[in-house]
């Protein structure tokens, strides 16, 4: 029997004992939360002193083998507010030593910093902006905070002076979004552990430009607490710096990114997902769009269920090229545009005053056959931004983005998002009015 319980999923037995008229009683026999891949392990009810320990730094809760019992690093509890999710990058990995909880023993050291890793997976601190020829995949753990606004992230407060950090306050898990782990694994076993799951479809992001490799973690985290997803969550983080001067060196980065995101959706369909929507965002629509196009011109085209475009940083005229190429190989295109992302207007400006398909002019954002725009600018400054204020406005957007998931529904899909246009005229696109 399952039930949820704060965002939680928990699966159980339970024991009746009847006559030939009634149930005389029922008892709970054991319960554990749901996971990726089904490893958690069983407890008693009301009995935490003798619970089993559980991993903290672990791929995901997601085990694939019967026989494994514990992740890298163990401790005991559960918390309903990590999220758990898949991700797939082609950085390179962070010299770092990972900053693991409970000071646990190594796995085996050398020359070099501690390692901690135990059937197949490995703990890693993270991955740095410099690009790597290969694909590097794991899974992730992150603790969304209980005073938690929907849309935002919330991390400590910082001081900056010409881009150098002064000051930061201290992390605060009940207040700030925290990284509780990151493993890594080889590729055959990652597509193992999601052919495990019991969620067949998967929601990828892709982040944008100006984007560490952590900050593209807590977005995604999120994002998947935020819609409520209750599919397979995989982030796709390609080589970016995390840094306005690296514009150019992010652009090349994500071209040279293609391959590798296709090779992802392959996996998913390896493991036996029918059903893969992606949300790319800014510049990451660069490698989805670009990649899917040409795909499409292949005897062998990958296909996806919708792909979302949020502010995407793409030259216009190119965009308006390549998407006749996407529509063949997508149920459905969706486009957020915006002519106050602060992101995209900066990403206009590098680029040389260069129209970006994401923008919207004064005659109007990119309108195409097949391709449901909406005009966010009323939503703020920042999609998809790293710190922004906006709740109550992003709350709508991000109620829109679950209904088009879940139902796949044509625009429009909330009383605030009205035809433009308006009657008697024909909509050519949609607005967003608060």
């Amino acid at each position: 029997m399952t039930f949820l319980i704060q965002n939680t999923q928990y699966e159980s037995y339970w024991k009746f004992l009847t006559d030939s008229n009634s149930v005389q009683w029922i008892s709970i026999e054991r319960f554990r939360p749901v996971t990726l891949a089904d490893d958690e392990p069983w407890r008693a009810p009301f009995d935490v002193t003798a619970a089993p320990v559980r991993p903290t730094i672990r791929p995901g809760g997601t085990k694939i083998d019967p026989h494994i019992q514990g992740g890298a690093i163990q401790d005991s509890g559960i918390d309903t507010r990590i999220v758990e999710f898949f991700y797939a990058t082609n950085r390179k990995q962070s010299d770092t030593p990972p900053d693991v909880e409970g000071h646990p023993q190594p796995a085996f050291t050398s020359d070099g910093p501690p390692v901690y890793s135990l059937n197949g997976w490995t703990a890693v601190s993270g991955y740095t902006g410099e690009r790597n020829p290969d694909l590097s995949v794991g899974i992730v753990r992150v603790r969304v905070p209980e005073g938690h606004h929907i849309g935002n992230i919330e991390l400590p407060p910082s001081l900056k002076l010409f881009g150098f950090s002064l000051r930061r306050d201290t992390l605060d898990p009940t207040k700030h979004f925290t990284i509780r782990s990151i493993e890594k694994t080889d590729e055959a076993k990652w597509i193992r552990t999601l052919a495990s799951t019991k969620k067949k479809r998967a929601l990828v992001f892709v982040h944008g430009f100006n984007t560490k490799f952590r900050d593209a973690v807590l977005r995604a985290a999120q994002i998947t607490w935020d819609l409520q997803f209750r599919g397979t969550t995989i982030l796709f983080s390609w080589p970016s710096r995390g840094d306005i001067a690296d514009y150019l060196y992010d652009k090349e980065s994500a071209l040279g990114s293609r391959t590798a995101f296709l090779r992802v959706i392959d996996d998913l369909y390896k493991a036996g997902y029918d059903n893969i929507d992606v949300i790319a965002h800014s510049m990451g629509n660069l490698i989805a769009v670009e990649a899917l196009s040409n795909s499409a011109a292949t005897r062998s085209p990958t296909a996806i269920a919708q792909l979302i475009m949020v502010a995407p940083d793409v030259d216009r005229d190119m965009f308006v090229q390549d998407i006749s190429g996407v529509a063949k190989v997508t149920k459905g295109l969706t486009l957020y545009a915006s002519k106050n992302d602060k992101a995209l207007q900066l990403s206009k400006r590098i680029a040389g005053g260069i129209p970006r398909a994401g923008d919207v002019p004064d005659a109007g954002p990119v309108v195409l056959p097949g391709l449901w725009t909406i005009d966010v600018s009323l939503i703020g400054d920042e999609l998809f931004g790293l710190n922004h204020n906006t709740f109550a406005t992003t709350r709508n957007v991000l109620n829109d983005l679950a209904i088009l998931l879940m139902e796949g529904k044509p625009p429009p899909r909330l009383i605030e998002i009205r035809g433009f246009p308006e009657p008697p005229q024909k909509a050519a696109y949609f607005r967003y009015i608060p």
